[in-house]
Formats: C-alpha cells, sequence, structure tokens
C-alpha cells in the first residue's frame, strides 16, 4: 500500500451512478469545509481465469474509469480542488488506506462498475467497519446532498464514546450546512413475559432525557447558531433512526454502542441503517485511545 498521505475529502468511485452519487456528495462537503476531494478508484488484478485481460489493459481501463469521475467533479462543482488516485489492490483495504488522514470517507449505497464488487457493497459495509475515519454512505435522492434546500441532521446516541463522536459530527455537519440537529435515544425495553414491571420507565426516559440534554451543552456552546432538539423514543434503534431519518439531510451514528444508556444501544443498528436509510448515512468510529 501506498504511503502517500491525503488529505480532505476521499470519495470512492467505481464508474456507476451510485459512484456518481457519492462524487457529488462529497463535492459539496469539500466546498463546504473548504477541503479538496480526492477520488479513489481501486483495481485488482484477476489472476484466476486463464482467459484474463492483459494487466495493461485492466490498468488503462481503471485510469479511464478515474479520470471519467475526476471530470464530472471539474464540471459539476468547478471551484471544488479535486484530484484522482489510482490504487491496486483489494479495494476495502485501499480505501481504507487511502483515507486514514482524511476528514472523511464517502462511498456509494453499492457498486455497479466494470470489476465486480469493485468498490462499495460489501467493501463498502467493510470500510464502514474498519475505516479509522468517519464514513459516509451516500444513500438516498442526489438533491439531499449539501448545499441544497436546508434540513436537519438526525443523529442516534446511546451514550457510547462513538456515538458522543456521531453528536459531534452532527452538530458539525449542521453549522457547515445551515441545519438543524435531532438527537435520538432510542430506548427499547426489555420485557420479561408474566412478570411486571420491576422499574419505573417514565423515570428512565426522563434520565435518560437529563443525560443527553447534558452531552449536547458543551456542543450547543461551541455551535450557538445551530437549533438543537433531543428526543428520548421508545422502541427498537433501527426502527426509530429509520423514521426518524425520513426527512433528514443526513443520520449519524456511531460505529458501535456500548453502555452509556443501558439498553440504548446502537451497534449492529448501524450496519442496518447503511443498508435501509432514506438518506446519506455517516458512521463515526470512537476517538482513538492514546497507544492504539
Amino acid at each position: 500500500m501506498s504511503t502517500e498521505a491525503i488529505t480532505g475529502i476521499v470519495a470512492g468511485y467505481d464508474g456507476s451512478q451510485n459512484g456518481v452519487r457519492a462524487l457529488e456528495w462529497a463535492a459539496g462537503e469539500a466546498r463546504a469545509r473548504g477541503l479538496p476531494l480526492t477520488v479513489v478508484h481501486a483495481w485488482e488484478f484477476n489472476v484466476g481465469g486463464s482467459m484474463a485481460m492483459p494487466m495493461v489493459d485492466l490498468r488503462s481501463l481503471a485510469q479511464e474509469t478515474l479520470d471519467g469521475g475526476v471530470e464530472h467533479v471539474r464540471k459539476e462543482a468547478p471551484d471544488v480542488p479535486v484530484q484522482g488516485v489510482l490504487r491496486c489492490g483489494q479495494s476495502a483495504a485501499e480505501l481504507i488506506d487511502a483515507g486514514r488522514n482524511a476528514a472523511l470517507i464517502v462511498l456509494g449505497p453499492r457498486g455497479l462498475g466494470g470489476f465486480a464488487g469493485l468498490v462499495l457493497g460489501s467493501v463498502g459495509a467493510q470500510v464502514v467497519a474498519h475505516a479509522s475515519r468517519p464514513v459516509v454512505i451516500a444513500r438516498g435522492d442526489l438533491d439531499r446532498r449539501p448545499g441544497t434546500e436546508p434540513g436537519r441532521v438526525v443523529v442516534g446516541v446511546d451514550g457510547s464514546p462513538a456515538s458522543r463522536a456521531a453528536l459531534a459530527m452532527a452538530f458539525t455537519e449542521a453549522e457547515l450546512h445551515g441545519l438543524s440537529v435531532r438527537a435520538v435515544v432510542a430506548w427499547e425495553p426489555a420485557p420479561v413475559e408474566g412478570v411486571p414491571p420491576l422499574v419505573d420507565e417514565a423515570g428512565i426516559q426522563e434520565a435518560a432525557a437529563t443525560r443527553l440534554d447534558r452531552l449536547m451543552i458543551p456542543l450547543r456552546d461551541r455551535h450557538p447558531g445551530v437549533d438543537a432538539q433531543a428526543e428520548v423514543k421508545i422502541g427498537a434503534p433501527r426502527e426509530v433512526l429509520l423514521d426518524a431519518a425520513q426527512d433528514a439531510r443526513l443520520l449519524v451514528v456511531g460505529s458501535r454502542g456500548m453502555g452509556g444508556f443501558r439498553g440504548l444501544l446502537l451497534g449492529s443498528v448501524s450496519h442496518a441503517l447503511v443498508q435501509h436509510a432514506p438518506c446519506p448515512v455517516a458512521v463515526v468510529h470512537a476517538p482513538e485511545e492514546p497507544g492504539d
């Protein structure tokens, strides 16, 4: 893998319409942040077939695909500095490596390029799971990309370090794009059949709402122009967040949940959201601990 450091916004591109979706969302984000955009196309030489095309032809085709992506950005977003980077290797690993110093990695919801599984699809799931930087899956209508009509950012919070990082990103995105924030805690009680409730559900909801408000205080101070609301909903996190995201411009979640609010875990929910959300989804990892 290359040791070249790429900063700014990284967009994975495979020549498909979903790849174009990623480019356009990423270009809007690069413009809002004042950052350059790097279009990354990864290709892998297949040595398994006896009728494989010569490597030089595969590389030429890959370069042509990458050049097409870069030209699309230059045409649609001429004010955004853009470069193309061609990588040879396993797609997910190359995208993770390319984005290790980036502000964001942006991918389409699935791939449809000339090379099966080249970028996105199951590769996208691997990038979401293992990248150290926030990953945006550019789902939904292209009109929901940054830089269009006002709207809101929905963020799922469960009290874990990853979800706190997601909350911070939600405020940043809202300020950048003139949006509001709706922070949602989804609480799913686990009743035991035949046993009467032993907890005060209303009290738990109130405590969760109070803690969520406290988490938001420093972010409200840091982003005073952002209108932010906190909400505690009873229900499965996946369903609650999908419902909340119906009219959102962006849904932000942590990569995995853990314990801040007992029973309010996101965890594998992030995987379901990147598959089914009606809008772009940002998956944020917890900050690395010293020595990680």
